[in-house]
Protein backbone atom coordinates (compact mmCIF):
# COMPACT_ATOMS: atom_id res chain seq x y z
CA UNK A 1 0.00 0.00 0.00
CA UNK A 2 1.57 3.29 -0.64
CA UNK A 3 2.12 5.99 1.43
CA UNK A 4 -0.92 7.67 2.32
CA UNK A 5 -0.45 11.47 1.73
CA UNK A 6 -3.58 12.47 1.03
CA UNK A 7 -6.58 10.08 2.34
CA UNK A 8 -10.60 10.27 2.48
CA UNK A 9 -10.43 9.36 6.14
CA UNK A 10 -8.49 10.72 9.48
CA UNK A 11 -9.43 6.92 11.06
CA UNK A 12 -9.82 3.21 10.30
CA UNK A 13 -12.27 1.03 12.50
CA UNK A 14 -12.81 -2.64 12.50
CA UNK A 15 -14.66 -5.05 14.33
CA UNK A 16 -13.33 -7.60 15.82
CA UNK A 17 -15.20 -10.72 15.43
CA UNK A 18 -15.50 -12.47 12.11
CA UNK A 19 -13.63 -9.42 10.99
CA UNK A 20 -10.37 -9.34 12.87
CA UNK A 21 -10.90 -12.45 13.55
CA UNK A 22 -11.92 -15.60 11.36
CA UNK A 23 -15.21 -16.77 11.12
CA UNK A 24 -16.37 -19.92 13.03
CA UNK A 25 -16.52 -22.96 10.65
CA UNK A 26 -19.06 -25.85 9.82
CA UNK A 27 -17.77 -28.20 12.07
CA UNK A 28 -17.54 -25.55 15.21
CA UNK A 29 -20.90 -24.59 14.73
CA UNK A 30 -22.06 -27.91 14.81
CA UNK A 31 -20.17 -28.68 17.76
CA UNK A 32 -21.46 -26.15 19.95
CA UNK A 33 -24.92 -27.01 18.41
CA UNK A 34 -24.76 -30.76 19.45
CA UNK A 35 -23.85 -29.76 23.18
CA UNK A 36 -26.53 -27.23 23.33
CA UNK A 37 -29.06 -29.57 22.39
CA UNK A 38 -30.22 -26.85 19.75
CA UNK A 39 -30.48 -27.98 15.70
CA UNK A 40 -27.72 -25.94 13.79
CA UNK A 41 -30.04 -24.23 11.52
CA UNK A 42 -31.40 -22.46 14.56
CA UNK A 43 -28.17 -22.26 16.48
CA UNK A 44 -26.31 -19.34 15.42
CA UNK A 45 -29.56 -16.80 15.05
CA UNK A 46 -30.18 -18.00 18.76
CA UNK A 47 -26.78 -17.52 19.62
CA UNK A 48 -26.49 -14.06 18.32
CA UNK A 49 -29.80 -13.38 19.24
CA UNK A 50 -29.39 -14.09 23.38
CA UNK A 51 -26.08 -12.15 23.36
CA UNK A 52 -26.97 -8.68 24.06
CA UNK A 53 -27.05 -8.34 27.77
CA UNK A 54 -23.56 -10.75 27.65
CA UNK A 55 -21.78 -7.84 24.86
CA UNK A 56 -23.31 -5.04 27.25
CA UNK A 57 -21.41 -6.84 30.31
CA UNK A 58 -24.10 -6.78 32.50
CA UNK A 59 -24.26 -10.65 32.82
CA UNK A 60 -21.12 -13.33 32.77
CA UNK A 61 -21.21 -16.69 30.30
CA UNK A 62 -23.57 -18.61 33.02
CA UNK A 63 -26.39 -15.71 32.37
CA UNK A 64 -26.14 -15.61 29.09
CA UNK A 65 -25.98 -19.69 28.44
CA UNK A 66 -28.98 -19.53 30.92
CA UNK A 67 -30.87 -17.16 28.85
CA UNK A 68 -30.03 -18.61 25.91
CA UNK A 69 -31.44 -22.02 26.88
CA UNK A 70 -34.04 -20.44 28.19
CA UNK A 71 -35.28 -19.07 25.03
CA UNK A 72 -34.18 -22.19 22.74
CA UNK A 73 -36.40 -24.23 25.13
CA UNK A 74 -33.64 -26.30 26.39
CA UNK A 75 -31.83 -27.29 29.81
CA UNK A 76 -27.95 -26.90 29.16
CA UNK A 77 -25.92 -28.63 31.77
CA UNK A 78 -22.46 -26.66 33.75
CA UNK A 79 -20.72 -28.98 31.76
CA UNK A 80 -21.94 -28.39 28.59
CA UNK A 81 -21.91 -25.06 28.98
CA UNK A 82 -18.15 -25.10 30.06
CA UNK A 83 -17.44 -26.66 26.97
CA UNK A 84 -18.89 -24.31 25.09
CA UNK A 85 -17.02 -21.63 26.62
CA UNK A 86 -13.45 -24.06 25.78
CA UNK A 87 -15.23 -24.21 22.24
CA UNK A 88 -15.55 -19.87 21.72
CA UNK A 89 -12.34 -19.43 22.80
CA UNK A 90 -10.68 -21.13 20.61
CA UNK A 91 -13.04 -19.78 17.79
CA UNK A 92 -13.03 -16.18 18.58
CA UNK A 93 -8.80 -16.17 19.49
CA UNK A 94 -8.39 -17.55 16.00
CA UNK A 95 -6.98 -14.05 13.78
CA UNK A 96 -7.71 -13.45 10.13
CA UNK A 97 -4.09 -12.50 8.75
CA UNK A 98 -4.85 -10.30 6.32
CA UNK A 99 -7.44 -7.85 8.25
CA UNK A 100 -4.60 -7.42 10.87
CA UNK A 101 -2.09 -6.98 8.30
CA UNK A 102 -4.41 -4.32 6.49
CA UNK A 103 -4.60 -2.78 10.04
CA UNK A 104 -0.96 -2.50 10.53
CA UNK A 105 -0.41 -1.20 6.96
CA UNK A 106 -2.87 1.55 7.29
CA UNK A 107 -1.43 2.84 10.63
CA UNK A 108 2.11 2.14 8.86
CA UNK A 109 1.06 5.18 6.60
CA UNK A 110 -0.15 7.77 8.95
CA UNK A 111 -4.30 7.36 9.65
CA UNK A 112 -5.50 5.93 12.42
CA UNK A 113 -7.23 2.43 13.68
CA UNK A 114 -9.14 1.36 15.88
CA UNK A 115 -11.43 -1.43 16.98
CA UNK A 116 -15.16 -1.04 17.69
CA UNK A 117 -16.45 -4.39 19.03
CA UNK A 118 -19.60 -5.99 21.08
CA UNK A 119 -17.20 -8.03 23.44
CA UNK A 120 -18.42 -9.83 26.48
CA UNK A 121 -16.04 -9.79 29.33
CA UNK A 122 -14.90 -13.22 29.28
CA UNK A 123 -13.59 -13.32 25.88
CA UNK A 124 -12.28 -9.77 26.24
CA UNK A 125 -9.91 -10.71 29.12
CA UNK A 126 -8.76 -13.61 27.50
CA UNK A 127 -7.90 -11.49 24.41
CA UNK A 128 -6.07 -8.52 26.37
CA UNK A 129 -4.00 -12.02 28.16
CA UNK A 130 -3.01 -13.39 24.84
CA UNK A 131 -2.82 -9.94 22.25
CA UNK A 132 -0.10 -8.03 22.84
CA UNK A 133 -1.17 -6.74 18.94
CA UNK A 134 -4.27 -4.81 20.53
CA UNK A 135 -1.93 -2.32 21.84
CA UNK A 136 -0.84 -1.36 17.66
CA UNK A 137 -4.38 -0.20 17.32
CA UNK A 138 -4.76 3.95 18.69
CA UNK A 139 -8.53 3.18 20.74
CA UNK A 140 -9.60 0.08 21.62
CA UNK A 141 -13.81 0.48 22.07
CA UNK A 142 -15.30 -2.29 23.69
CA UNK A 143 -19.26 -2.87 24.49
CA UNK A 144 -18.77 -4.42 27.98
CA UNK A 145 -16.18 -1.58 29.32
CA UNK A 146 -18.92 1.11 28.12
CA UNK A 147 -22.59 -0.71 28.78
CA UNK A 148 -23.57 0.09 25.17
CA UNK A 149 -23.93 -2.32 22.04
CA UNK A 150 -23.76 -1.86 18.86
CA UNK A 151 -25.91 -0.61 16.49
CA UNK A 152 -26.71 2.25 19.77
CA UNK A 153 -25.36 5.48 18.44
CA UNK A 154 -23.84 6.21 21.67
CA UNK A 155 -20.91 3.27 21.31
CA UNK A 156 -19.65 5.19 17.79
CA UNK A 157 -19.49 8.03 19.16
CA UNK A 158 -17.24 6.86 22.15
CA UNK A 159 -15.05 5.30 19.39
CA UNK A 160 -14.55 8.63 17.46
CA UNK A 161 -14.23 10.95 20.32
CA UNK A 162 -11.40 8.61 21.38
CA UNK A 163 -10.18 9.11 18.15
CA UNK A 164 -10.35 12.73 17.81
CA UNK A 165 -12.22 12.40 14.28
CA UNK A 166 -15.44 13.30 12.81
CA UNK A 167 -18.37 10.56 11.63
CA UNK A 168 -17.77 11.63 8.08
CA UNK A 169 -13.73 11.55 7.95
CA UNK A 170 -13.91 7.64 9.13
CA UNK A 171 -14.01 4.37 7.70
CA UNK A 172 -15.31 1.38 9.44
CA UNK A 173 -15.93 -2.77 8.81
CA UNK A 174 -18.33 -4.73 10.80
CA UNK A 175 -20.07 -8.26 9.33
CA UNK A 176 -23.45 -7.45 10.60
CA UNK A 177 -25.32 -5.49 8.53
CA UNK A 178 -27.29 -4.01 11.32
CA UNK A 179 -24.00 -2.34 12.79
CA UNK A 180 -23.30 -1.03 9.43
CA UNK A 181 -26.48 0.67 9.20
CA UNK A 182 -26.27 1.92 12.36
CA UNK A 183 -22.87 3.49 11.88
CA UNK A 184 -24.18 4.89 8.30
CA UNK A 185 -26.59 6.45 10.55
CA UNK A 186 -24.00 8.86 12.61
CA UNK A 187 -22.87 9.83 9.14
CA UNK A 188 -19.68 7.25 9.20
CA UNK A 189 -18.66 5.54 5.78
CA UNK A 190 -19.30 1.73 6.67
CA UNK A 191 -19.46 -1.04 4.86
CA UNK A 192 -20.26 -4.69 5.60
CA UNK A 193 -17.03 -6.97 5.80
CA UNK A 194 -17.00 -10.03 3.49
CA UNK A 195 -13.24 -10.64 3.27
CA UNK A 196 -9.81 -9.33 4.18
CA UNK A 197 -9.44 -8.82 0.30
CA UNK A 198 -12.85 -7.22 -0.11
CA UNK A 199 -11.64 -4.40 2.55
CA UNK A 200 -8.32 -4.10 0.85
CA UNK A 201 -9.84 -3.22 -2.41
CA UNK A 202 -11.91 -0.19 -0.43
CA UNK A 203 -9.10 0.98 0.93
CA UNK A 204 -7.41 1.17 -2.00
CA UNK A 205 -10.42 2.36 -4.05
CA UNK A 206 -10.79 5.55 -1.69
CA UNK A 207 -7.00 6.52 -1.77
CA UNK A 208 -7.12 6.36 -5.49
CA UNK A 209 -10.20 8.85 -5.87
CA UNK A 210 -8.00 11.49 -4.12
Amino acid sequence: MKEMTSAPWDAIIFDYGRVLSCSPGREELLRLAEISGVSEPSFFELYSNTRDDYDRGHVDYRQHWQRFAEVAGVEITADAVGRMVTIEAEIWTRINPGSLDLAREIKSCGLKTAILSNMPSDLLAILLTKFDWLDEFDVLTWSCEMGVIKPDEEIYRACLDALGCEPARSLFFDDRPRNVDGARRVGMDAHVFKSAEQARAIVERGLALR
